[in-house]
This record gives structure tokens, sequence and C-alpha cells, in this order.
């Protein structure tokens, strides 16, 4: 599934505890105001009639192609900016808002981005011995004066909206302080079922469940939902979050375009969802369990399983994720029996590493910041695993993208602007 669809369904999600989330934005409801308008308004501008120069439209799209045989584009010039002499092959885009939409052009040098929508992304590529290669992105996106910590405000005033209230209560309050999203969000989702459980402790069990309707989008934007058709829908998601100890703080699914969010909240912050309400703690486990359907294949994982640790400091919140177990493969059964030495590969050493975060930058732009690094060993296996994620993105681009940029643009700027509304100058 795209991480952009899972995005939307977060935006989905949020309205069910929105009360209190425009006024977190800032200290003031000027300050909030500002920060909402910006955050948002740069949020929404890099899916603004998106443009690539044609150096980096070619470069993508091999990119994607080599994405797991990275000897095919490893030594091809015309994709990379620069290099540096440990071997590593480097990509550097600036990613500027202008009046036509939003432009992504290579250059070899690249400051970090001083404007709010604008930003910088580094892609780096190290070979470490034949057949062997380290993938390495950074992007940084300037999203304006919002503070990390007004961030994780709104963060706790989304989780803990919902608390103490009935199904009815909610409903009512996400189509009151949330029109324009709603409707936006409407054109693909739907609310299925708002079930909120108070309990004696205070804390309160909530569990969200939306269904996906592409064929809503069909006459406004019909590529999209092919895409959705071929390849959203048949996903099959598990998440959970656990502590050490196995207790579960959060337990999401996604099925044949259901979605289901659990868990349980006091006083905004996650709780366990069964037991005592005790604070979560900084170190959790993720748990993924995943599927896709490639033509007549069903491809996927079970027991993903990766550290997550709270990022949690004066100028910076966030999450980082590192995944060092190799996870159970279901592959079709002539794959199967190729050599899987190369599937263990990216998860020896530090293994895969994501970081998302906010950070505050002084006396410059606040900073979504977004890291990955992954290992790759080629081999017949993975080349396969490649061209299925190639195929998938051939599909994408073009008019499905371009489409799915228009609908979270529309997202985004329904949330700022439902946003402003909720805090009226005047105040």
């Amino acid at each position: 599934m795209s991480r952009r669809i899972v995005a939307a369904v977060a935006c989905a999600a949020l309205l069910a505890g929105c009360t209190g989330v425009p006024a977190a934005f800032g200290p003031d409801v000027r300050t909030a105001r500002t920060n909402a308008d910006v955050l948002f308004g740069a949020l929404a501008a890099r899916f603004d009639n998106v443009q690539r120069a044609p150096k980096f439209y070619q470069a993508r799209s091999k990119l994607g192609r080599y994405a797991l045989s990275p000897s095919g584009v490893y030594r091809d010039s015309s994709v990379w900016t620069g290099s540096a002499p440990d071997s590593t092959r480097i990509l550097t885009l600036a990613g500027t808002r202008t009046t036509t939409g939003y432009v992504f052009a290579p250059r070899p040098l690249v400051p970090p981005p001083s404007v709010s929508g604008d930003s910088r992304h580094i892609i780096r590529l190290r070979k470490h011995a034949e057949g062997e290669y380290e993938w390495l992105t950074n992007v940084e996106h300037a999203v304006g004066t919002v503070r990390a910590a007004d961030v994780a405000r709104v963060a706790t005033a989304f989780i803990g909206g919902a608390e103490q209230q009935s199904e009815p209560a909610v409903r009512a309050e996400y189509r009151t302080v949330f029109p324009r999203t709603t409707r936006v969000l409407g054109e693909l989702f739907s609310l299925e079922t708002v079930r909120l459980t108070p309990l004696p402790d205070r804390s309160t069990s909530v569990e969200l469940r939306f269904r996906l309707h592409r064929d809503r989008l069909q006459k406004t934007r019909p590529n999209f939902a092919k895409y959705i058709e071929k390849y959203v829908e048949p996903a099959r998601y598990k998440v959970r979050l656990r502590d050490p100890r196995g207790t579960t703080w959060l337990y999401a699914t996604a099925d044949d375009g259901d979605f289901l969010i659990s868990y349980r909240s006091r006083g905004g912050e996650l709780v366990a969802l069964a037991g005592a309400p005790q604070p979560m703690p900084d170190s959790l486990q993720l748990e993924v369990d995943f599927s896709a359907k490639f033509m007549i294949f069903r491809v996927g994982v079970s027991s993903l399983v990766g550290d997550l640790v709270a990022v949690r400091t004066a100028d910076e919140r966030g999450w980082s994720m590192r995944f060092r177990r190799e996870p159970d493969w279901h592959l079709p059964l002539a794959v199967n029996n190729l050599i899987r030495t190369s599937l263990r590969h990216p998860f020896s050493g530090d293994g895969i590493t994501f970081r998302l975060t906010v950070r505050d930058t002084p006396g410059g732009k606040t900073m979504v910041l977004r890291e990955l690094r992954l290992r790759v060993q080629e081999s017949a296996i993975v080349r396969w695993l490649g061209g299925l994620g190639s195929s998938a993105m051939s599909d994408f681009a073009g008019r499905a993208e371009a489409e799915e940029n228009r609908y979270l643009f529309d997202v985004l700027t329904a949330l700022g602007n439902d946003c402003l509304a909720a805090l009226p100058e005047g105040e």
C-alpha cells in the first residue's frame, strides 16, 4: 500500500478526536493560526502539480527499477550529481514550491531549505563489495515556525480528543470542526464505526473502522481509483505495538479496503490496551504482517519485528525504527526454491533503519526529517522482488500519481482551512 494512503488514513483517524487539535498548534490563538496555516500549506505544497526536471525524471525511473539490484544504476553517471571518496554515489535534489507547482531539480549542492514548503533530498548509494550495496536517503522539508513541542501537543490532543465521549458526539464534532476535510476524505473513505468505551480508571478504549471506496473516485480521479483497485484494496496488514513484556499498546489492520485501529488512552497518552493504565515506555516493538497481490501472486511477510524508540528531546520529536530480525517470507513456490541468503542481508548488522521526526532549527525553519538506511545483496530472488516493485511503480507513475497528489493536496489544504476557521482571529 502506498505510504501516502496510510497518511490519508491517519488524517481520517484524526477527525475522530478533533476538538482540541487546532488550538494545540500554539500557546495562543494567533500563534496556533500561523503555525497550522504554514504547516499544512508547506505539506500541501509538496503535492501541488509536481514537476521533475528531465534529468531527475529519467533518474527516478532507473532508481525504482534498480532499487534492489543497484549494480544496474551504480555506474550510470546520468543519475548522480556527485560522488564521495568511499565509492558512494550521490543524488541531491532541491524541492521548490513555485507559482506553477512543486519542482524537483537535481543539483550538485543544495543548502538546507530556508523557505516553508521547500525541501532537500539526498540519496546515497555505497558499494561495499561485489553485489553488496547500501542505500541511505535523507529528506528535509521546511514547515514554518511550528515547534516540535507544538506537534507533540497536537498528537496529544488528537489521541485524547475522543476520551469520555459518545459516538454521536464524536461524529457531530468532526463534521462541525472539520467540514472541508470531512468532505474531501469522504471522496475515498467512510468512517463505519466509532466504538468508545469509557472505563472506571478514566481511560477510554477506542476502536475506529474505516472503509475505502475507490468507486467514489471513478469520475474525478479514475487512474488513482484503478491503482487502488489493483494494489491497495488487495493488500493486507496487521500492525501491533508491544512492549518487551508482550503488552499491546496499539493494534491496526487493513484487509480488502477495510481499516481498523484500536487503542486506549488517558489524558491524551496511549496506555496499554488491557490492564492498569500505565504510561507508555519510550522503547517498544513494532510487529508487522503484510502481503500484497501482484498479478496472480500474493507476496508478503509475517513477524516483521522492529525496535521503535520515541525521540523526545528539547528540539526534536518523533520516532526511530530499526529492523534486525528477518521475517517469515511468503513467496510463490517456484520463487521460494531459490537461494534465500540474500533475504537475510538487509537485517544483518545495524539492520534496516528508519527515522521520522520534527526538529526545531535555531534561527531557521522547523524541519520534518525522514531518514532510511537499507543494505542490499543482489541475487535472483531479490531481483524478482525488485521487478514486482518496479512494475507497481510503473503503474503508479504518471496519471495515477498525479491524481493521488492532487487528492492529498486537497486533504491537506482542507485541514489547514478548517484549523483556521476553528481559530478565528478575533479570539
